[in-house]
């Protein structure tokens, strides 16, 4: 069982409106592994373009699932975040090492956008997840 040092409850995870906790849940949550949990921090009708295209519901939890796999470990860095009533806007730097289709250690770096929505029960959940790529494969 994973051990999460910002405690959550994985049921009905809550990124929360604070920068900081929001930044540790999504990074203990990528880092375990769990690609369904991870994709539970997600509305179901929300976009990621992490793969590369806009992914939403089944694909997205499928992608995740498969990525998140090999456990790769996600560093990330906010860069800016504003809340405005039920939406936040976040900037990351982020940094990812994974392991390439070719075997070989591969590290992907970029910067991503993303928006929060607080949804009906009060959670905040991504709604928007917009990496883009400096270097490697992803997005």
């Amino acid at each position: 069982m994973t051990t999460f040092t910002v405690p959550f409850d994985p049921e009905k995870p809550d990124l929360t409106d604070d920068t900081w906790t929001q930044n540790e849940i999504f990074l203990q949550v990528f880092n375990s592994g769990d690609g369904a949990l991870f994709n539970s921090l997600y509305r179901e009708d929300s976009i990621s373009n992490f793969s590369g295209e806009p992914l939403t519901g089944e694909a997205r939890l499928n992608f995740f699932q498969e990525f998140l796999a090999n456990k790769p470990k996600l560093e990330a860095k906010v860069t800016h975040s504003y809340v405005a009533g039920d939406v936040a806007l976040i900037g990351v730097e982020y940094a990812i090492d994974t392991t390439g289709p070719d075997g070989e250690p591969l590290r992907l770096e970029g910067n991503c956008t993303d928006v929060l929505v607080r949804v009906e029960d009060g959670r905040w959940l991504m709604a928007i997840d917009r990496p883009v790529a400096k270097s490697g494969l992803v997005a």
